[in-house]
């Protein structure tokens, strides 16, 4: 970049691959920090330079037709980078801190990508040190759930709860457990992946693997997928996929879905139906184990709104003991699609 390098403070030491990441507190009055957002499928690149309140200047976004090789990812995200990162963009300084929401396993505190399930070539990728030394900027990676919950939580729909329970709803499923402001990670850095949480040991396989999980249950591509599969018995639903798509019913989304659903349609009905089981289901066990008083609901799956949450509320009342559920409230996000990018640039904002 053509930025120029100044040494971090000695506050900000970020260690080696295999070795835990050390950060102070971000104290400064002017310049700016880098949020990126790398999808599960690494098909989805968003870059966003932020000012050190979080308020987002400028971004881009690029999307990728088929799943590529990490080295294309990367190149992409420097072609991107440059541009958001441009000289005459950074009038008031130099960037202090770059953020970067993955979404698949993370190892936090030693900044490496542990895996993509949806992608190939991320095993153990260091990238928290392949960005530090591209962008001579100290750097923090996490998972894209972790981000995003810890954006609703300082600026959406959970600012102000002490114990709140996120859950990514997308093409893959994944989760975050916050205590009073603080990502959990476990031991491991495994911690809040509902997505492979078992709700049926005779289901479907997962992304990961295994089977019966509730990401290959109740995510949008379990869906969208099961919506699609049973239609080809029942001309009618199929003619009504066809209408909500425009003649597109490759591209149904899940919120078309729900769309069906709502008209009255029986398979969507059906499969709704099994989507709230699933994930009530996965959602009861973890508030009798944690007992939150808040569950926000993100990705593309909770734009249906009322139609998941009104349902799901229902569900845990009727799953759970009342001194669990007494206090609890489940809610849409409020950083809708740009939750995960809001995330990153949160990230980079942290003191860990």
């Amino acid at each position: 970049m053509t930025t120029p390098h100044v040494p971090p403070p000695e506050s900000e030491i970020l260690g080696k691959p295999g070795t835990q990441r050390i950060t102070g507190k971000l104290l400064a009055t002017q310049g700016y920090v880098v949020g990126i957002e790398i999808s599960g499928s690494s098909t989805r690149q968003s870059v966003a330079l932020a000012d050190l309140d979080g308020n987002i200047i400028h971004h881009v976004r690029r999307s990728l037709d088929a799943v590529p090789q990490t080295q294309k990812v990367l190149e992409l995200l420097d072609e991107m980078l440059a541009e958001v990162m441009h000289p005459e963009r950074l009038q008031g300084g130099r960037v202090l801190r770059v953020g970067v929401a993955i979404g698949g396993l993370v190892d936090a505190t030693r900044g490496i990508v542990r895996t993509l399930h949806h992608a190939r070539g991320w095993d153990n990728f260091p990238l928290q040190d392949y960005f530090a030394e591209k962008l001579e900027t100290p750097c923090i990676i996490d998972n894209n759930a972790n981000a995003a919950a810890l954006a609703e939580v300082q600026r959406g729909a959970g600012v102000g709860e002490r114990i709140v329970l996120y859950v990514a709803l997308g093409r893959g499923i994944g989760g975050a457990l916050l205590v009073n402001g603080r990502v959990y990670h476990g031991v491991t850095c495994t911690a809040g992946e509902i997505g492979h949480v078992l709700v049926n040991p005779g289901g479907p396989v997962c992304s990961c693997g295994g089977y019966g999980h509730l990401e290959a249950l109740a995510s949008s591509q379990a869906i969208t997928g099961a919506m699609a599969e049973i239609a080809r018995e029942y001309p009618e639903t199929e003619a009504a996929i066809r209408r909500v798509t425009g003649n597109r019913a490759e591209h149904l989304i899940a919120q078309q879905v729900f769309q069906l659903a709502a008209e009255g349609d029986g398979i969507a009905q059906r499969i709704i139906e099994q989507l709230h089981l699933y994930l009530g289901v996965a959602l009861a066990n973890i508030v009798h184990l944690v007992n939150p008083s808040m569950i926000i609901l993100g990705g593309p799956v909770a734009q249906a709104g009322e139609a998941l949450v009104a349902p799901l509320q229902a569900r845990i009342q009727q799953l759970c003991l009342p001194p669990a559920y007494q206090s609890l409230r489940i809610v849409q996000g409020s950083l809708g699609t740009r939750a995960n990018l809001i995330g990153a640039v949160t990230l980079a904002l942290q003191d860990l």
